[in-house]
């Protein structure tokens, strides 16, 4: 086997030059990609989620797999971690502490909760979190928030992500003036509260819970919020929540190059936010994606090693760490493939007004076999 990988890569060498395969193996394993903890564990639909024997269940046995994960792809040295499902106590997040140590893990990005009733946060979230108009809720779902940034100062983490359920389901539930304006003061006491270092990376969702009028809807709504924020606050952009005719890929480019894209949500879908294995159904636009990242660093813009890459998804069928090293594959080989394109010959091409060209040299790169590399990069 060692000896045919040898041949491959030889061929690969011989086709794009040694050096530039040599720096695409580098690339490939220094990728940082984050795993989340609940990812490790057995995802639902809305209708059930169905157990299955040695799937982990608690905190713990999720951590352990994530180091599980590390040890077999090399990455996922962050893991994701989401609260209270993740903890609620001081004594919670120091286990949690000791977990990610024994495990040879450290806590990645925080991502708040919103939407799972307890306490103060009652039955009333179904009006909303931060843009609810009850002031009690408001306040709670705030000092939520606060909560999870002294959870990043104890376990030394720098990346609070927001995610907002809020919505209307009908035209006079609420005006959409409150909704803005609650929106934005509940943010802006939160982006107040953290550190120097810490980033606030606001996702967006062009629908559900809110059936008529999303909170932070698209792209354009959240870019806006971290701009009246300061620079510390960027835009998250997950794979699944676009509509299906959505170019995504020219999203990217467009924050990449306005300095506004902070990360990615990786996960695959067909009709909206299926949160399924990440290039499972389109490899082609994880691909072009990838691709737009890669010119984009060659542009000057973000580096790809800067940005905060993290794998989302929701593991109803498959053995979800099974599934987690088939969707970092995915993304390896998506970013291999872009690493490998003819960047000065593809910009000649599309100077010249020659696309049957252009969309060649994307397809060269695109068809070629990056096992190899792959199989190189993690050994």
């Amino acid at each position: 086997m060692a000896d045919l990988r040898a041949q491959q890569l030889k061929l690969l060498a011989e086709t794009f030059g040694s050096e530039r395969i040599d720096e695409v193996i580098e690339r490939v394993a220094m990728l940082p990609v984050e795993v989340p903890s609940w990812g490790f564990g057995r995802g639902g639909t809305r209708f059930a989620a169905y157990d299955s024997p040695g799937v982990p269940t608690t905190v713990e046995e999720r951590i352990a797999a994530a180091g599980r994960f590390r040890e077999l792809t090399g990455k996922g040295r962050t893991v994701a971690l989401h609260f209270p499902w993740d903890g609620s106590t001081p004594d919670d997040i120091a286990r949690l502490a000791e977990w990610l140590d024994r495990a040879g893990l450290a806590a990645g990005s925080i991502n708040a909760n919103l939407f799972t009733p307890r306490g103060v946060l009652d039955h009333r979230l179904r009006f909303g979190s931060l843009t609810s108009p009850d002031d009690e809720i408001r306040a709670a779902s705030v000092e939520h928030n606060l909560d999870c940034i002294e959870i990043m100062r104890t376990l030394g983490a720098d990346t609070l992500v927001l995610w907002l359920p809020d919505g209307t389901n009908s035209p006079g539930q609420m005006s959409l003036y409150d909704q803005a304006v609650r929106l934005e003061a509940a943010v802006s006491t939160i982006y107040e509260a953290l550190d120097d270092h810490h980033t606030l990376l606001i996702e967006y969702k062009y629908f559900e819970p809110g059936m008529y009028a999303t909170a932070i809807p698209d792209y354009a709504r959240s870019r806006e919020l971290c701009r009246q924020l300061g620079t510390r606050a960027r835009v998250l952009v997950d794979l699944g929540h676009h509509a299906p005719t959505t170019n995504v890929e020219q999203i990217v480019a467009f924050l990449l190059r306005s300095g506004d894209l902070g990360g990615f949500h990786f996960n695959d879908s067909q009709y909206a936010d299926d949160d399924l294995a990440t290039g499972s159904l389109h490899p082609g636009q994880l691909f072009r994606i990838l691709c737009n990242l890669v010119e984009g660093e060659r542009r000057g813009h973000s580096p790809i090693d800067e940005l905060a890459l993290m794998i989302d998804q929701s593991h109803n069928v498959k053995d979800p760490l099974a599934e987690m090293i088939e969707s970092v594959e995915n993304i390896e080989t998506a970013y291999a493939k872009a690493l490998l394109v003819d960047w000065d010959s593809l910009h000649e091409a599309q100077d010249d007004c020659d696309p049957t060209r252009a969309d060649a040299l994307l397809r060269d790169a695109f068809l070629t076999d990056v096992r190899p590399i792959l199989a190189e990069a993690r050994s």
